[in-house]
């Protein structure tokens, strides 16, 4: 063994850089994330002695919330003022956008909670090479340890599926339901890794469950839209696009119309381009696709020209309450609403939303509308059914934007 070799066993930051280069797999270079607070320096002097058990107890609820939301193949790495996330599957825009996604959710939390709303965090994409890397981040490699992803996340399979009813607003109906992973230990809604870019095995479950519910309701002779939402990545993936459209096309083409598929989590400034090509694969195959857009996607014009059957908007945790965006988030729905009504494309909006937000998103015109907050995620997939908008309790109030 040279004196390289020992030196690689004995530093923890050495091998750590050599974990990271296994993650290369050949490539020049590999996708990283710096997470970092903001004016920290500011926090610590305000919290004086009591910083340190602040610093840990916030350390690890960060921790633990990007963990759960992350790949197997990425490794996520902890420093003194924040974390290093190395990517080992994806690259890029879509590496970009997971950092992106990740930092907002975190912040979002973090918002809704009274103990930690004064910490905020911020995303750093870099592309580098694992020589690079290990130089920058020298400090934060050694001694750390990855954390690794949940044991859950690796097994999809055995994930139970609810169904999340959607309101129709024109028909006052719960005439959709879209498939719903659920916790086994809870029997809620799981807390999937919206950004880890592992969906394709998730996905393909969700599509396979969908027509199994959907013969054995259509058999009793009843009816409902089933709908699929399927993340973006696994439908720009050609291995997974290949696995999803082999399950596709076993459906039972009598049911096709009573299907509905969400290409979800689009971050904003996705190339067009991209969503065209899965529009051109898709649509043949299942008429209805909707496209899920986040809440302040700039150019909605250009999503639209793409003539989707329908666009929505998945509403962040915290984003409707009291330090939340709710003024912006509603003005930048309705001139969405409004676009799209002159384009006949309908508009859902779904989220953690309480009735008044319901109602006010129903009067600016919204098509559809999610919360499972005021419709829970049912077990099995159940016929349509009639509901009121009366059922809201809300019509007499006045629900403002300020």
């Amino acid at each position: 063994m040279t004196n390289r070799d020992k030196e690689s066993e004995s530093s923890g930051g050495l091998n750590l850089a050599e974990r990271i280069r296994r993650l290369a797999n050949g490539r020049n270079t590999i996708d990283v994330a710096q997470f970092q607070f903001i004016e920290l320096d500011d926090i610590r002097a305000r919290y004086g002695a009591r910083w340190e058990e602040k610093r840990d107890r916030v350390a690890q609820i960060a921790r633990q919330f990007i963990t759960r939301r992350i790949a197997a193949e990425d490794v996520l790495i902890a420093g003194a003022d924040g974390f290093l996330l190395v990517f080992g599957a994806v690259t890029g825009p879509l590496a970009d956008a997971a950092g992106v996604y990740l930092s907002k959710e975190l912040n979002a939390f973090f918002l809704g909670s009274p103990d930690l709303d004064d910490m905020q965090i911020e995303a750093k994409h870099q592309s580098m090479s694992v020589d690079d890397i290990a130089t920058a981040f020298s400090a934060m490699l050694a001694g750390s340890k990855e954390e690794p992803p949940p044991a859950a996340a690796r097994t999809p399979a055995e994930t139970p599926m609810g169904f999340t009813p959607v309101w129709d607003v024109q028909h006052e109906a719960l005439s959709t339901f879209f498939i719903t992973p659920l916790d086994p230990a809870t029997g809620g809604p799981l807390d999937w890794n919206l950004a880890s870019h592992r969906h394709a095995d998730m996905d393909e479950l969700k599509l396979k469950a969908s027509e199994e519910a959907m013969k054995k309701l259509f058999d009793t002779g009843k009816r409902a839209l089933m709908g699929v939402a399927v993340h973006v990545s696994s439908l720009n993936s050609q291995q997974s696009l290949s696995r999803l459209i082999a399950v596709i096309s076993k459906f039972d083409p009598a049911l096709a119309r009573y299907r509905v598929l969400r290409i979800s989590c689009v971050e904003p400034g996705y190339p067009r381009i991209y969503l065209e090509d899965i529009l051109r694969v898709l649509k043949p195959r299942i008429p209805h696709i909707a496209i899920g857009l986040n809440w302040n996607e700039p150019d909605v014009a250009s999503v639209l020209r793409l003539h989707p059957a329908a666009i929505g908007f998945s509403l962040p945790l915290g984003l409707l309450g009291p330090h939340g965006s709710k003024s912006e988030a509603f003005k930048r729905i309705h001139a969405a609403i409004d676009l799209a009504r002159h384009q006949g494309v309908s508009v859902g909006v779904e989220g953690d939303l309480q009735p008044e937000h319901a109602h006010r998103f129903a009067r600016d015109g919204a098509n559809h509308i999610c919360s499972p907050r005021i419709w829970p995620t049912r077990p099995s997939l159940p016929p349509a059914e009639v509901w009121p908008t009366s059922r809201l309790g809300v019509e007499a109030r006045t629900e403002t934007a300020a």
